[in-house]
């Protein structure tokens, strides 16, 4: 069976089609930690990439979509629903943090005996299972756009946020494998290995240490905020990732530290994978 998954993330819309996934950043939460709100603008561009993707998978047998943190926190959320609806001819499932962990999972671990970390636009989900069933799982409002709003851009305030934020996972029960998903984790992977483009196959399975993270950190922190100094020197990063970059290092650093970790693994299998395997499953026991 061909079957597409959208997934509208709070930092940019994911496609997986036919084993290759797209992703472009729109900032849809932009404004949400101030306002409560999706603005407008954030609205249209998301849902006109939405349109795209679903445009470029007219031939499957099925197009799923599915919306995290951003969406479901939003006090016009239905609005959006029904112009994402309207506009591009398909249903958007508002899907919970617990269950948006649970994919996280079931997507970066084939047997679901790892502990993963998924970092977002507005929210990061933590999750652990032991191959039977979960043992924690836990999701908060921290995203990186959050997080660089929350704080002006300000690294010591987003060192200061971020460290609040992260002990409110308490008691973490983890795993022997630590995975991160998400486009912070996989930006760091590829700001590692030096890449112009990105290339799925290289960053996935890379590691970081907690060395290559402060390695990392200095360097952006050492450009001072400036987004185009921040994309001339890691060139694959795309424009909007480079304004959520100086948190996301901060964020994985503090994250680090606060699960006494040397490192973790990055997984280009995530959500999305997770979310069609958890269709197909549910499908088959429907069946």
């Amino acid at each position: 069976m061909n079957t597409a998954v959208i997934d509208i993330g709070s930092g940019s819309v994911r496609m997986l089609l036919n084993g290759r996934k797209q992703t472009i950043m729109t900032k849809l939460g932009e404004g949400l930690n101030a306002t409560g709100r999706l603005c407008e603008a954030a609205m249209k561009r998301t849902i006109a990439v939405i349109k795209k993707f679903v445009g470029e998978a007219a031939g499957a047998d099925k197009v799923y979509v599915f919306a995290t943190e951003a969406v479901r926190a939003a006090e016009n959320r239905a609005d959006f629903l029904r112009a994402a609806e309207k506009d591009c001819g398909v249903p958007v499932e508002v899907i919970s943090g617990s269950e948006e962990a649970e994919i996280a999972l079931l997507g970066a671990s084939g047997d679901g005996d790892a502990t993963v970390a998924d970092i977002g636009g507005a929210s990061v989900e933590i999750v652990s299972g032991d191959g039977s069933r979960l043992v924690y799982v836990r999701s908060l409002p921290l995203g990186m756009v959050r997080l660089t709003e929350q704080a002006g851009g300000d690294p010591g305030l987003i060192r200061a946020y971020a460290a609040r934020g992260i002990s409110r996972f308490g008691d973490v029960a983890l795993r022997p494998t630590l995975l991160g998903v998400g486009g912070t984790f996989t930006s760091l992977a590829a700001m590692k290995l030096g890449l112009d483009e990105y290339d799925a196959d290289a960053v996935n399975g890379t590691v970081l240490a907690a060395e290559d993270i402060d390695a990392r950190a200095d360097r952006v922190l050492s450009l001072g905020g400036d987004e185009r100094a921040i994309k001339s020197a890691f060139p694959v990063l795309p424009e909007m990732r480079c304004g959520l970059i100086t948190a996301g290092v901060i964020f994985v650093s503090e994250l680090l530290s606060y699960l006494s970790v040397p490192q973790i693994t990055v997984s280009e299998s995530d959500n999305l994978d997770g979310y069609l395997r958890y269709k197909r499953q549910m499908n088959q026991e429907n069946a």
